[in-house]
């Protein structure tokens, strides 16, 4: 059984809408393994996979994303300021990953480099 919560816990791992897609954020912004990630979060390695299969704390303005993180600590017995970290860590993350898709109509300002632009009294370029 706990091989199958793994394997699913894994496969969401690139779903917005599960805790393992922040948990996954968070570890690797810190460069932590599962063990590392564990210790952060106060809880054992297998107890991981669960808490990864949870649905991600909703960010709104009411508040609920706090109330949803201590709801979840509660749960599981991790610590909530390191879950909220890792929830708001992954969302600005996730929000400068959009920032940067070209196709989202983000505009890149052109800027002149010294060796492409040959001086105005030079204009073969030569040195």
């Amino acid at each position: 059984m706990a091989d199958r919560l793994e394997a699913l816990a894994r496969r969401v791992q690139s779903d917005p809408a599960f805790l393992a897609a922040a948990l996954a954020d968070y570890a690797h912004s810190e460069g932590l393994d599962e063990r590392g990630l564990a210790a952060a979060l106060g809880c054992l390695p297998g107890q991981l996979s669960r808490l990864r299969l949870c649905r991600r704390p909703r960010d709104e303005p009411t508040g609920q994303l706090r109330r949803d993180v201590e709801q979840i600590a509660a749960r599981f017995g991790v610590r909530a300021d390191v879950l909220a970290e890792a929830v708001r860590r992954s969302n600005a993350l996730a929000a400068l990953r959009r920032a940067g898709e070209p196709e989202r109509g983000t505009l890149m300002a052109a800027r002149d480099r010294e060796d492409d632009v040959a001086p105005a009294d030079n204009p073969s370029g030569e040195p």
